[in-house]
């Protein structure tokens, strides 16, 4: 089982059959206290990063989006459409697909994606600069670890990836364009519509964790020694451009720490429970 946290959704609810504040993860009695202060402490700088380039926090939208029939009626992504411009969010997210590989260790049945969508007149190199800055000159990530999938769309980032000390050549794995079309799971193209045939053109961001020596995967999926930590949008009409990043994976790279499937198993039920949701996945995860 390849480690793309990106892969679609399961639809429909029969084979399955409100927003987490870091104060609730950190008062949660079964959390891991010590990943749930540094998670905290995540989200706290890329609020403060997202301030500092000039985005306001948006609210985010509550765990069930009342669409039974797709994800078991929770939210699998922050809404692409709805989020305005110059603006980012903290969205929690449950996908019921994976609840058959929650032995992966970066695999949580709640997580949280900070989406943002840099003014209207970006493109696909300010979204690539502006991944690249958080992720290297904010949080410190080592860019020898940095790795991207994508499809050949990608070529117009080579001059910002070259720049920036990521040779394009070295740095990304480029995927078969109707491989990466037919899978829909963002590492190439995702469509934010479930149901729709309008997609976005990405650039997966990987992050590698193990001790092997090499710059970029050389083979999709990627083995257990990358981890998926975002999303950058480049191209396409579906939604704005903007980047996504999985807030536990960059506290996963950044600590080497995680907490485990069932210490977040509370949080989700809890998240439902304070928002009065009861969405038909919810099951999937009992």
């Amino acid at each position: 089982m390849g480690w793309n946290r990106r892969r679609v959704v399961q639809l429909g609810t029969a084979a399955t059959v409100g927003t987490m504040l870091p104060r609730l993860a950190i008062g949660a009695a079964d959390q891991n206290d010590a990943f749930e202060q540094e998670f905290a402490d995540i989200l706290n700088r890329l609020k403060a990063a997202f301030a500092e380039f000039g985005f306001t926090e948006a609210k985010p939208h509550s765990i069930a989006t009342g669409i039974d029939d797709y994800n078991g009626g929770l939210r699998h992504d922050f809404d692409q459409a709805a989020l305005p411009s110059n603006a980012f969010v903290i969205q929690p997210l449950a996908r019921v697909g994976d609840v058959d590989e929650k032995s992966r260790a970066d695999v949580l049945p709640l997580f949280h994606e900070v989406g943002c969508h840099p003014a209207g007149d970006a493109n696909g190199q300010t979204t690539t600069r502006l991944m690249l800055r958080l992720l290297t000159e904010v949080f410190g990530l080592d860019p020898s670890r940095i790795a991207f999938v994508s499809v050949p769309q990608s070529e117009e980032m080579r001059p910002v990836l070259d720049e920036m000390g990521l040779p394009f050549a070295e740095k990304v794995l480029l995927r078969d364009e109707a491989e990466a079309l037919a899978a829909r799971d963002a590492s190439g193209f995702f469509f934010p519509d479930p149901f729709g045939d309008d997609y976005i053109v990405t650039m997966g961001v990987y992050y590698r964790v193990g001790d092997v020596d090499e710059p970029a995967p050389t083979a999709y999926p990627p083995p257990p020694d990358w981890t998926e930590i975002g999303e950058i949008v480049i191209g396409g009409e579906a939604a704005p451009l903007g980047i996504s990043i999985g807030a536990e994976r960059l506290t996963y790279a950044l600590t080497g720490q995680y907490p485990t499937w069932d210490q977040r198993l509370g949080v989700l039920f809890s998240n439902a429970e304070q928002e009065g949701a009861e969405p038909p996945g919810l099951a999937a995860f009992r």
